[in-house]
């Protein structure tokens, strides 16, 4: 299992109140983001990590799916064994 530092740009949004257009002075910005987790699964257009996980039994939680078009850097910072107590 590879153990990931993932940079990346999250989508950001305003707070859920009404505003008028014309008093918007600051545009809303993406945040940059740095993750750490166990790489679960790869596909063409994402990975998924988990934050969480043990090794005895292997089981893991805190799932986050990060689409690879958001992506800046993928570092990985260990290989673990799957059989380590």
């Amino acid at each position: 299992m590879k153990v990931l530092k993932v940079e990346w740009i999250d989508s950001c949004a305003s707070d859920l109140q009404w505003q008028l257009m014309q008093d918007l002075d600051d545009v809303i910005e993406p945040v940059n983001i740095i993750s750490y987790g166990v790489l679960v699964r790869e596909s063409k257009d994402t990975i998924t990590i988990a934050q969480n996980y043990g090794l005895n039994p292997l089981q893991c939680c805190s799932l986050m799916t990060i689409p690879k078009g958001c992506i800046k850097k993928k570092t990985v910072i260990e290989n673990i064994k799957a059989n380590r107590v």
